[in-house]
C-alpha cells in the first residue's frame, strides 16, 4: 500500500509545529519577564498618628489591598514625636513637637516581585515617591507618605 501526502495532511503538520513553537515562545517570554520583577521597598512616614494608633501598627504586619491579599509586609518601624508649627511672643514661626500626636516612619517590602511601570500599583492608586496615599494592614488604615522606592536585586 502506497502512502500519499495531501497537502491537508501537510497543512495539519505545520499547523501543529507553529502552535508548540508558539507555546514554547510564550513560555520563555513568560519566564524573562518574572525574572525581571523585583522585589520592592518602601519607605512611608506617617505623620500626626494617635499613639495608640501607632502602637498597634507593628512589624510583620502585613499591609493588604482591597481583597485583604497581602501586597507589602513592615520591615522596620521607627516612632518620633510628631511636630507642627507655633509661633514665638516675637511672631516667629518655628517647629516644636506636638503634645499628643506621633509620627511613624516605616520600611514595607513586597511580599511578591513587582514591576514599576509609572509607578507601583496598590489598590486604585499609584505608588510614586512624594504621593500620599492610604495603607490598610488587617485591623489599621492610615495615611501615609511615600519617601522612597528601592528594588532589591533578585
Amino acid at each position: 500500500m502506497k502512502s500519499t501526502w495531501k497537502w491537508i495532511d501537510i497543512m495539519v503538520v505545520l499547523s501543529i509545529c507553529l502552535g508548540v513553537a508558539l507555546l514554547v515562545l510564550k513560555g520563555v517570554q513568560s519566564a524573562q519577564y518574572k525574572a525581571s520583577l523585583q522585589p520592592v521597598r518602601i519607605e512611608i512616614v506617617v505623620p500626626n498618628l494617635d499613639p495608640d494608633v501607632a502602637d498597634q501598627i507593628q512589624i510583620g504586619d502585613e499591609l493588604v489591598d482591597k481583597n485583604a491579599k497581602p501586597v507589602f509586609v513592615i520591615q522596620e518601624k521607627s516612632q518620633k514625636q510628631a511636630q507642627h508649627p507655633v509661633i514665638d511672643p516675637e511672631g516667629n514661626i518655628l517647629v516644636a513637637d506636638h503634645p499628643l500626636m506621633v509620627s511613624l516612619f516605616l520600611w514595607v517590602e513586597s511580599v511578591e516581585p513587582m514591576e514599576y511601570e509609572n509607578g507601583i500599583q496598590y489598590n486604585w492608586q499609584v505608588v510614586k515617591v512624594g504621593g500620599s496615599l492610604i495603607w490598610e494592614t488587617t485591623t489599621e488604615r492610615f495615611v501615609g507618605l511615600v519617601r522612597q522606592l528601592k528594588f532589591e536585586s533578585n
